[in-house]
């Protein structure tokens, strides 16, 4: 099979994440800007998404003025091509008017003003205009907009200052009005959309990120296609209530085919050969290994940690990859995720613990990501 150049060089991206930027009233908790920073490191990762690291652009908290939005939004329909694409991720507060017309939404800036929708807030139909002035094929916005009170807790209060939470069904069929414009809202217009402090995202979010590690699977070209992370988000969304609430994340599209949004674990082929992947994959620096020899594999384990974590940011026990490389789940600690729990894990193994070696671990999470050139550099895989 012939190998094809490992990067995304057509995407481009404005990521927007609002929470403790909002005034005292509005504020949302931190992960919502862990959502938003989660989605930028992930898009730019090149053994995953493979955007360029310059074509992203992150706004968070106070960063995420509604000028700043514009401004952005209108940089866009300036240096984008016509055959890129673009994504678009608002992580933060949308409302609607109680008594507008069903189309008329708005997204709150870092600097909304309750009660002042039309002077501070983004209107659907001036988004949907700076949207449409974009000149790339492909546009995607993905939404997790709602008002959201603390982790574990629902996405969206009741009425406030004459405001509705979310969006109607109608305002994101404006959105998505243009060809190759793609619209994927966290939940329907009846229900909330939470937060997963356990997770450490936002539900919607989580699975995003998932989706885009690479769990959307399709077809095997090494990318990550639009319709196919819609399919894996409907399923795995619904499938995790939080507080037993039940979500389910909406499309809305006008688009001819199931483009790619991203590479795929860095644009790898299940049927490629893995000297290829790594002749093309970035060089990426190794961490302090000792020797290998047949009988012995020597890692500091503290090099492994932010690796681990950035592959699986839940913690061992994210896609099971402690208990499918021969781990005891059991011995893990139950307290917290993320890099801490990587922490512990990992020295517990270099104490002789968990039921688990380096070796079957580093050669589990390197079956998931084989493009990865920091795994393969820790294994000494050519």
């Amino acid at each position: 099979m012939t190998h094809k150049k490992k990067n995304f060089d057509g995407g481009r991206a404005l990521v927007i994440g609002i929470g403790e930027g909002y005034c005292p009233s509005l504020q949302l908790p931190s992960l919502v800007r862990k959502d938003a920073e989660a989605v930028a490191q992930l898009l730019c990762d090149p053994t995953l998404c493979g955007y360029p690291s310059s074509q992203v652009q992150l706004l968070l908290d106070e960063q995420a003025t509604k000028r700043n939005i514009v401004d952005a939004l209108r940089e866009l329909a300036v240096t984008a091509n016509p055959d890129d694409t673009v994504v678009i991720f608002f992580s933060g507060h949308g409302g609607r008017k109680i008594d507008a017309p069903e189309y008329a939404g708005y997204l709150y800036p870092a600097d909304y003003v309750p009660g002042d929708p039309d002077g501070t807030g983004l209107l659907a139909e001036d988004l949907t205009e700076l949207l449409n002035a974009i000149p790339a094929a492909r546009v995607v916005l993905l939404m997790d907009a709602c008002h959201a009170e603390a982790a574990a807790h629902v996405k969206a209060e009741g009425e406030s200052k004459g405001m509705l939470p979310g969006f109607r069904d109608p305002a994101l069929e404006k959105l998505s009005s243009g060809n190759g414009r793609v619209v994927i809202a966290s939940c329907r217009e009846a229900e909330v959309s939470m937060t997963s402090s356990w997770r450490g995202h936002s539900l919607f979010t989580h699975f995003l990120l998932e989706g885009l590690r690479g769990e959307a699977l399709g077809a095997d070209d090494g990318t990550v296609r639009v319709l196919d992370l819609f399919t894996y988000l409907s399923e795995q969304v619904p499938a995790n209530p939080v507080d037993k609430r039940v979500q389910h994340p909406v499309l809305r599209a006008r688009m001819e085919n199931n483009f790619p949004l991203a590479l795929r674990k860095g644009g790898w082929f299940k049927g490629e050969d893995a000297a290829a992947v790594q002749a093309t994959a970035p060089a990426l620096a190794a961490p302090a290994v000792e020797p290998l020899t047949s009988n012995s594999f020597t890692i500091d384990w503290r090099n492994v940690t932010p690796v681990m974590a950035q592959l699986y940011p839940s913690g061992p026990g994210h896609n099971e990859i402690w208990s499918r490389a021969g781990g005891d789940p059991s011995a893990l600690s139950p307290a917290g995720s993320g890099q801490a729990a990587w922490h512990a894990a990992l020295r517990m193994i270099h104490n002789g613990g968990g039921g688990i070696t380096m070796r079957a671990l580093l050669d589990a999470a390197l079956d998931d990501f084989p493009g990865n050139g920091q795994l393969r550099a820790m294994v000494r895989r050519p």
